[in-house]
């Protein structure tokens, strides 16, 4: 007899992707975790994606440890700024580059198109179109401050 309650450790594949996971909702703009009636707010697939891209475009790659070892973070948009560096074609084709190919990594995504880049004095706004597996489309426009960064 034993005092510990005894259970199996072999998981089923198809149920942990059909059960999946829960990601909380946070906030840019006023830094804080969105809570709706008194609960954590969840966010499903398309608004997972979107802020995971968010979160994305804010983090200069190899800056925090927590992302040590994970690739996680873009380079170009930290590392090669300057005055003119995203008015030239190398600095835009090497930023979609990046972010192309750091997005498409993500398993919930099948392709990147539609990305363009535009600057308005201290303003970097970066579109594009992400097409989920699922079949599901996101059209994202995110504006990062130049002087900011």
């Amino acid at each position: 007899m034993n005092i510990f309650p005894e259970y199996s450790l072999n998981k089923n594949e198809e149920t942990d992707e059909k059960v999946g996971f829960k990601e909380i909702e946070f906030d840019f703009k006023s830094n804080r975790v969105v809570i709706k009636d008194g609960k954590v707010a969840f966010l499903d697939e398309v608004h997972r994606v979107k802020q995971w891209v968010e979160l994305l475009l804010r983090t200069e790659l190899g800056k925090y440890r927590v992302y040590d070892d994970t690739e996680f973070g873009i380079l170009s948009l930290y590392k090669l700024r300057g005055n003119s560096f995203f008015n030239t074609p190398f600095g835009v084709s090497e930023l979609e580059r990046e972010l192309k190919e750091k997005i498409e990594n993500k398993k919930e995504v099948k392709e990147v198109v539609n990305f363009s880049v535009n600057i308005d004095f201290n303003t970097l706004k970066i579109s594009f179109t992400i097409k989920l597996k699922s079949g599901n489309t996101l059209s994202d426009a995110s504006e990062v401050d130049i002087n900011g960064l």
